[in-house]
């Protein structure tokens, strides 16, 4: 294919349909990214004068956060992803991190593309950045183009084909042309379908002068454009190229940043390169939908997504006929014959979407609702209640607290470990581009400029040896070590259960408190905590338990007092953790069994480490201890009374974490720098039990060190400040600045 006659053909749809194949059915054969443009403002709904917020990273070179047109613009950027609902998880997952940050300061996300209440406009700052030339095109902007324009926020669509589904296209072709016959295709489709896209996704009526636009005065001619937008050629790479040098050599133009088209060429390289090559187009038209956390549903996404494969599909004579006018349609709505023409515009998608098998009937049923029925419209709901209602503010507010009420939640993440949740929220807050290489084993793959560096299930890093897991891992060689640094811990024996010699090892132990075992363990797992004297009986059944889980048991004296987890991190205690073991409070009916069913119905807990709390599960360890209190699952417990269901404190088995950080005397937090030591362990969790009353002269004992400690301890306690621990992971990874 060595022309564009050939090319042409090459592209008409049935052609491309089959040429694909089968690369076109049954998968996404694309990339989809998203900016997010929303200002910020203060709890009274003004636009707030603070500087872009240093928590979100710096914005001049953070992939995730950064700064419009005005410092109090915030513009928030998804990477490439698979699948439109990808990308709508990983924008939500954007969003919720913004609100929270932006709750810390008393501000909100206003969510209309139109501003919210503006000051005096020299207040209004251009965003500042480091680079010179990016303040400096900024205030030129401001010189050129009205202030309440500039500040007017959508959504920017970024759409790529898949590589595989243009080298099946191109078959034998040259692929780079066929490329960028395919790129220019869809975008000169898809600015014959404009009108239609304004008409559904529209949600900025506002006033401009003595007009009313009715429908969305982003894409109206008083919107975000330039005269640019009607001069340029998109024939051809080469015919773009000449268009645009034109517009700057008129003026229209200043620079190509400035190309404010509803649709956007974006190239690989420079676009001034000899042979550019195409490697997205930006569709921007639309609105911030104020009734979505995100400002675009998963739906309309999915919809915009069968805009660009219709677009490429079909052949231009046939979509020229449905072309209109979309300044029309922006300022006052469709028409009678332009509805009638959407109609059929929609038949055709779903016919589109049959070819490329994709199954969209919620995607097709509520456009098709939108078209039918006005007032279902973003642009009529919102006329409705009015541009400068209180409503906006409540809206604003409402997401804000979705946001906080489940602090630890990361869309599109929340298979993984919250430990490793946590490292990724912190991540993109530091602007670290980051990759899951598996998400079944926790393993991250971290980039900031010229560094890499891995991160598995949250703490174990490059930072420890592959040695200290192994050594922490056997408890009797850790108290051994512990011991040789000067560290109490509790006395104990080791031995092999199923040697025949249970009866002899426990008798030791018989008639005092003790605590059982297995070597091997970590999260409290075959555990069995005796505070009160306990019977023969009752250690072999503790031994039987901790058999379970490793060929050798340790038995060890019980300490009293509480028990408290030390976060260290490059040789300093960071934060500190009482944790209490789990319970419920009675109610005077309810059986201890129902209560746990109560406690597992709050939003915090799931299975495994997926949230900061974890299912409380009634299981043979929880019924032992509560026969020592003579209790069982069905015991009615009087109301305002606390049980106690397990003796160990371990969040994996249904504890809750306190932080103690502030309260801890020093002299402890030495010791657990102490214990991390004895192993050479970067990153470790020290538990100490410590008497009661905590003060610096308590008695204590090291009970152990732990490889791989939770995070989300520390980062969601049940009670008490919460600590930013995978910061301090990134930090000392050297991937974060420590001021940040």
């Amino acid at each position: 294919m060595k022309n564009h006659t050939e090319i042409a053909e090459k592209l008409n749809g049935k052609s491309i349909i089959r040429a694909a194949g089968e690369a076109l059915r049954g998968r996404a054969n694309c990339r989809i990214g998203v900016e997010r443009e929303s200002l910020r403002c203060t709890a009274s709904g003004e636009l707030a004068e603070t500087a872009h917020p240093e928590t979100l990273g710096r914005k001049d070179d953070n992939p995730f956060f950064t700064a419009d047109w005005a410092e109090s613009q915030i513009e928030l950027k998804t990477p490439p992803c698979e699948s439109p609902l990808a990308c709508h998880r990983f924008l939500e997952t954007l969003t919720d991190i913004a609100l929270r940050e932006l709750a810390a300061r008393h501000e909100l996300l206003w969510p209309l593309s139109t501003p919210c209440l503006l000051p005096e406009p020299d207040r209004i700052a251009c965003a500042r950045f480091e680079n010179a030339a990016e303040n400096l095109r900024r205030r030129k902007l401001r010189e050129k183009y009205p202030v309440e324009m500039l500040l007017l926020s959508g959504i920017h669509y970024n759409f790529s084909f898949d590589d595989g589904l243009l080298r099946r296209i191109a078959g034998d072709g040259e692929l780079q042309a066929v490329r960028e016959g395919c790129y220019l295709k869809t975008i000169r489709n898809l600015y014959r379908m404009l009108w239609f896209a304004v008409g559904l996704l529209g949600a900025s009526p506002a006033s401009a002068g003595d007009r009313e636009i009715q429908v969305s005065i982003r894409n109206s001619p008083a919107g975000y454009r330039t005269l640019s937008s009607a001069r340029l050629d998109y024939s051809s790479v080469r015919a773009y190229r000449e268009s645009v040098d034109r517009c700057l050599k008129a003026g229209l133009i200043a620079t190509e940043h400035e190309l404010y088209t509803p649709i956007r060429l974006r190239f690989a390289g420079a676009a001034t390169d000899d042979a550019p090559e195409i490697d997205r187009l930006e569709l921007r038209i639309p609105d911030l939908n104020p009734f979505e956390k995100c400002g675009i549903s998963p739906v309309d996404m999915e919809f915009l997504r069968l805009l660009f494969f219709h677009s490429l599909l079909t052949d231009e004579t046939e979509l020229e006929k449905f072309a209109d006018d979309a300044d029309a349609v922006a300022e006052y709505g469709f028409s009678p014959d332009q509805s009638r023409k959407a109609g059929k515009l929609l038949e055709r998608l779903a016919e589109t979407a049959r070819n490329i098998s994709v199954e969209l009937p919620d995607v097709l049923e509520q456009a098709g609702k939108r078209l039918h029925h006005p007032q279902l419209s973003y642009a009529r709901r919102i006329r409705e209640t009015g541009e400068r209602s209180p409503e906006w503010l409540r809206l604003a507010e409402s997401y804000r607290d979705q946001a906080l009420a489940e602090a630890w939640r990361l869309p599109g993440f929340d298979d993984l470990e919250l430990s490793t949740q946590c490292i990724i929220r912190e991540a993109i807050k530091g602007g670290i581009s980051f990759e899951v290489i598996s998400r079944a084993d926790n393993i991250l793959r971290l980039r900031k400029g010229t560094r890499c560096d891995y991160v598995v299930q949250g703490t174990k890093t490059s930072l420890d040896t592959y040695v200290t897991p192994l050594l922490m891992g056997n408890k009797v060689v850790s108290k051994q070590l512990l011991r040789e640094h000067g560290l109490q811990t509790p006395a104990g024996i080791e031995f092999q259960p199923d040697s025949g010699n249970a009866a002899e090892a426990i008798r030791p132990f018989v008639g005092k408190t003790a605590v059982v075992k297995p070597v091997s363990t970590n999260y409290g797992i075959g555990i069995s905590v005796f505070e009160n004297p306990a019977t023969e009986k009752q250690l072999l059944e503790a031994v039987r338990l901790a058999g379970r889980f490793d060929r050798h048991i340790l038995i060890e004296e019980y300490c009293p007092g509480r028990e408290f987890r030390f976060l260290v991190i490059a040789g300093r205690t960071f934060a500190v953790t009482h944790r209490r073991a789990c319970h419920v409070v009675g109610d005077g009916v309810s059986t201890i069994r129902a209560l746990i069913e109560q406690a597992n119905r709050n939003p915090w807990r799931a299975p495994g480490h997926h949230r900061p709390l974890v299912t409380i599960v009634a299981d043979e360890a929880m019924k032992q201890y509560l026969a020592l209190q003579k209790l069982d699952l069905d015991s009615v417990i009087p109301a305002g009374q606390d049980v106690q269901l397990r003796r160990i404190s371990n969040i994996s088995a249904g504890g809750e974490a306190c932080d103690a950080t502030d309260i801890m005397p020093e002299r402890f937090k030495r010791i657990a720098e102490q214990a991390a030591a004895a192993f050479n362990a970067v990153v470790c969790g020290v538990d100490i039990i410590i008497a009661e009353p905590l003060t610096s002269a308590s008695a204590c004992a090291v009970i152990e060190a732990n490889f791989n400690p939770a995070l989300l301890i520390h980062e969601f306690p049940a009670e008490g400040k919460p600590r930013p621990a995978a910061r301090q992971i990134l930090i000392a990874l050297g991937l974060l600045d420590r001021k940040l």
